[in-house]
């Protein structure tokens, strides 16, 4: 039998040896079973057949379902994250950048995944997949807080080191600002209301004015 390192280096040859199309066909056929599936419904047998791959080659490119899943996750936000990372421009007027951000990440919702279902489907396969698979919501959030939490901490920081805000700490920011904007996008929960945000500009436009100076009459930079 193989020593482990032996395996290991096994595992590394065939990952770094599989195509980029292969593991992206994949991906491709896993993200549209879990839409339909969701989590718990989808089984790798099946993803294998749809991919036409054996599923000894999902087991050795992702490890587990629950890998491949965080796997699809991160295609599925990989260049909208980018998108959202670039309008975190320190010269730039702070109110301006989170409006970007805040669009950005709107209009990342309503983008198909795979060519197929808006992404706020997969955002919702995630949150209830979460609540019986712990273990997929610890990943995911590994994924998220590399890919858009990281950079925004990171703004926030110098944001606090030069003055524009003050009486906080980047972590808390960043968390409380994902909550606001996340939740802006109740359709997540009740697609029904996606036909409201017709004007996305102006929902972030409003998300951020909340979350900068929430309802205080005194609300502005001049204030």
């Amino acid at each position: 039998m193989a020593s482990d390192p032996a395996r290991s280096r096994a595992h590394l040859d065939i990952v770094e040896n599989a195509s980029p199309q292969k593991r992206l066909r994949i991906l491709h056929r896993a993200t549209e079973i879990f839409l339909e599936r969701g989590f718990a419904g989808a089984n790798l047998d099946e993803i294998a057949i749809a991919a036409g791959v054996g599923k000894a080659a999902i087991y050795q490119l992702f490890g587990d379902k629950t890998e491949l899943f965080a796997q699809c996750l991160l295609e599925a936000v990989g260049a909208s994250s980018a998108l959202l990372r670039n309008t975190l421009r320190t010269d730039l007027p702070i109110e301006r950048v989170l409006v970007d951000f805040a669009e950005q990440h709107i209009l990342r919702m309503f983008r198909p995944v795979c060519g197929s279902q808006p992404y706020y489907q997969f955002a919702r396969v995630l949150l209830s997949a979460a609540i019986t698979h712990p273990e997929l919501s610890r990943r995911c959030l590994e994924v998220f807080r590399h890919e858009e939490g990281l950079p925004l901490q990171q703004y926030f920081a110098e944001m606090l080191h030069t003055g524009v805000l003050v009486d906080s700490e980047p972590v808390f920011l960043a968390e409380h600002f994902f909550q606001t904007i996340f939740f802006t996008n109740h359709v997540i929960l009740e697609p029904v209301h996606a036909e409201e945000y017709r004007d996305i500009r102006s929902h972030a436009e409003r998300t951020v004015r909340l979350f900068l100076y929430g309802c205080s009459p005194l609300r502005g930079p001049a204030a």
